[in-house]
């Protein structure tokens, strides 16, 4: 279990996805491994307990990337999700015209070249040996639910032309005059941030507007949050620096800033608007000692107070490990929701609690 989002149904009840696979002596992401399934839960009490994960929106749907939810006004929810098209090595090699398919020879160097999870160097030189399946381009797909999570009756594919397609996986966020965001990256590249919309609650979506692109840099993961007036901020994760970057619009999304270096070291973001208005940035902490951290911003994220981080959660066994969602309860009791490795080597979702006074006022 790994790769969490959080986010509130009403003011009792929560809802939580995450991703699930099978248990390999290699760990494998989302876009190595065709087995990872997109899971929900709810808490019906501000997280202190939660329900039987169920696999979502059914078990038609596996080899999918992490997945968030977005919950609208009228209590409509949406699961944003993107899925692979997975295929057998044997079948892949049958369809050599296609030029989306990544063979495990592929993606099996990249693991060797990058030390973010702990058991790349198991990788055989051979990899098809252990992984036989071939990695294709999928679809970007909106499950609705309108009873709050617990079916997904409509399906809506999105046309993320001319991009691969959309992946993201902290949601989009509902304008005052109802047209809902959503910030996407262009999986399996990982390399540029769009956004989609929608004015009829997520039964149609805009063509893809691009928001986030710079020659020799990798942007994915965005979160966003709306502010005030028209106002959108968003955090990117950058995977050449492996830090952070961040734009806005001023306009509901028409134009955006150039993406600039948030301060943040570390990644994922999770962004919440705290009740005096300033926004806290939940994160991993993917160097020692690892863990999870947050910063808190009170000019709405043109700076953060990085001098002064909160360690959540400190120790933690290696660099498997984030995706954290920082929720707050009635009682103003923060809840910070993670994954992270074991010492048995698997993973789980965990949280942690935590209070600070953010009535304070500076000076």
């Amino acid at each position: 279990m790994a790769h969490p989002f959080c986010t509130k149904i009403d003011e009792e009840r929560w809802i939580l996805v995450f991703n699930q696979t099978v248990r390999r002596d290699v760990i494998l992401h989302p876009p190595e491994d065709p087995r990872y399934y997109n899971m929900i839960s709810i808490s019906h009490d501000e997280g202190e307990t939660w329900g039987i994960p169920v696999t979502s929106p059914d078990f038609d749907w596996q080899g999918v990337e992490c997945a968030a939810v977005t919950v609208l006004r009228s209590g409509r929810l949406l699961l944003n999700q993107w899925k692979f098209d997975w295929l057998p090595v044997q079948k892949a090699r049958a369809e050599m015209d296609r030029n989306d398919l990544v063979f495990p020879t592929t993606w099996g160097a990249e693991l060797h070249s990058n030390a973010e999870l702990p058991t790349n160097h198991l990788v055989p030189n051979d990899p098809e040996s252990l992984f036989p399946w071939a990695r294709g381009n999928g679809g970007t797909f909106v499950h609705i639910s309108d009873d709050d999570g617990n079916t997904w009756t409509k399906t809506v594919n999105i046309d993320t032309a001319p991009f691969s397609g959309g992946y993201g996986m902290r949601g989009g966020v509902q304008l005052r005059d109802g047209k809902i965001i959503l910030p996407l990256c262009d999986v399996p590249q990982y390399e540029k941030v769009f956004i989609v919309t929608s004015n009829d609650e997520g039964l149609t979506w805009s063509p893809p507007l691009l928001i986030a692109e710079v020659v020799g840099l990798k942007f994915e993961e965005p979160a966003i949050i709306a502010l005030d007036d028209g106002e959108l901020f968003v955090v990117l994760r950058e995977n050449t620096n492996r830090k952070m970057y961040q734009l806005r619009s001023l306009d509901d999304g028409l134009t955006w800033s150039k993406p600039e270096p948030s301060g943040i070291d570390g990644y994922p973001a999770h962004l919440m608007r705290l009740p005096n208005g300033e926004i806290l940035c939940t994160y991993g902490y993917r160097k020692e000692p690892y863990g999870i951290r947050a910063v808190i911003s009170n000019d709405l994220g043109s700076s953060w107070d990085t001098a002064n981080f909160l360690t959540l959660v400190d120790g933690l066994p290696n660099r498997n490990l984030g995706y954290p969602v920082t929720l707050m309860r009635k009682d103003e009791i923060f809840n910070t929701i993670y994954y992270s490795q074991n010492s048995d080597g698997t993973t789980s979702i965990n949280s942690v609690l935590f209070q600070f006074d953010f009535h304070r006022t500076d000076g």
